[in-house]
């Protein structure tokens, strides 16, 4: 049985369940009139659930991953209705990248998780396990909200700070659901309250605490540290914490899994655009390309959107931007393919991309030849390009192009990059 919550549509919960409205109609013995007197509280049967599924409580969760085989290394938890990945995340605390290689999932497949379903959250201990879902809020936890005219789902992940591929998979959305979103919809967006002037926010983690206390430490996080990071001043005590020199790769990994190439270093007039460009989809998650700490997070620099900037091992730095959303705070480390953000067009943007930058000693770098695995087009040709590794940070091989960084020729950003200079 599903209790309906305040504010709950039928259209809401058949998409929650994955069941289609006529057959909970049907179960339930209702017609279309009922629908528009269903009230808060109303129990409803889910056709098609099965029992063993039924997380509705703490004891059918507990009962269905009784009787899951235990993993070798951490804990089962059920999927219940309004949860995804990020919610199991942000429960355990346990990172997004960690979850999906547990259970073996890509960045579509992410938003394919339906309620019900089993997850292996790894590193778990069945007392954390007990600790952390004692915290956890007996109902879904979330607010709905209606989509007003012109709006489309990538403008509500903006305004709620959560990723589309969250949206969609707490709404069981398809990409031809997202394309069909009209005004009137109901949307439910998971781990979202909101305060007295009621403006959205999130439960913040420990992991995000921790962070939040290094960055004070190492003054991380403002505009200034980014902009002194896009000139090359990087401090020595933030080098210091991204990690000791040789735990610095030699290559990069691919910061978008699917992604394809669009554009390369020096590209543009006048060779300004000493970057990469990556496109992929919206929703699709992206990912560090090397081990390091985050030194700022934000949309505080213009033109960049929502953006990330990484120091890493030796004091290179890596940028992303355009993102959707952003999901690291300044402060937290990060691993090699830890999930950072998501795929985006804000800022100056034409389209759904990823604009990568290779920093090091105050010039940008052609990243192209470090990436592992190697640069591919769309159609998944191999690029022409040459791989390399650089293992020092003291000796920049021959094939790696550095070049001071560029004013754009038409608006001369990069000078207005620099909020110290």
């Amino acid at each position: 049985m599903h209790p309906v919550a305040e504010g709950e549509t039928l259209w809401d919960i058949a998409r929650a369940y994955n069941v289609k409205l006529d057959a909970i109609l049907r179960a339930n013995s209702m017609s279309s009139d009922d629908v528009r007197r269903m009230s808060k509280g109303k129990e409803l049967k889910i056709p098609g659930v099965e029992r063993l599924l039924d997380v509705e409580t703490a004891a059918d969760r507990a009962a269905a991953i009784k009787a899951l085989p235990p993993p070798e290394n951490g804990i089962h938890h059920v999927l219940a209705p309004g949860e995804s990945l990020w919610t199991v995340s942000r429960l355990y605390d346990v990172p997004m990248e960690a979850l999906q290689e547990a259970n073996r999932l890509t960045d579509e497949t992410t938003t394919q998780l339906r309620v019900g379903q089993p997850l292996i959250v790894p590193g778990v201990t069945a007392a954390k396990a007990s600790e952390a879902t004692k915290s956890a809020p007996t109902h879904r936890e979330g607010i709905t909200h209606v989509v007003t005219r012109g709006e489309t789902v990538w403008d509500i992940a903006q305004a709620f700070q959560v990723g589309v591929s969250e949206l969609m998979a707490a709404n069981t959305m398809s990409e031809s659901d997202v394309k069909a979103l009209r005004e009137g919809s109901r949307l439910f967006i998971p781990g979202v309250t909101q305060d007295r002037q009621q403006a959205p926010r999130r439960k913040t983690t420990a992991r995000q605490v921790q962070a939040a206390a290094m960055a004070r430490q190492l003054g991380l996080g403002t505009t200034l540290m980014a902009g002194q990071l896009l000139h090359g001043r990087v401090s020595p005590v933030v080098v210091h914490a991204a990690g000791k020199a040789k735990t610095w790769p030699g290559t990069l990994r691919w910061p978008v899994t699917q992604g394809w190439y669009v554009r390369g270093f020096g590209s543009g007039e006048g060779g300004y655009h000493l970057a990469m460009d990556i496109a992929g989809n919206m929703g699709w998650n992206v990912r560090a390309a090397a081990p390091g700490i985050v030194a700022y997070a934000g949309d505080g620099i213009s033109g960049f959107g929502n953006i990330v900037l990484i120091v890493h091992p030796g004091g290179f730095v890596t940028l992303y931007a355009h993102n959707s959303v952003v999901y690291v705070s300044a402060g937290e480390r990060v691993v090699a393919g830890a999930v950072i953000a998501e795929v985006g067009s804000t800022g100056i943007s034409r389209g759904p991309h990823v604009h990568f930058e290779l920093l090091y000693r105050g010039q940008n770098c052609d990243p192209a030849p470090l990436f592992r695995p190697e640069v591919r087009h769309r159609n998944g040709n191999r690029a022409s390009v040459k791989q390399t590794a650089w293992p020092k940070a003291t000796e920049r091989p021959r094939e790696i192009q550095c070049h001071p960084r560029r004013r754009h020729p038409s608006h001369g950003r990069v000078l207005d990059e620099d909020p110290g200079a």
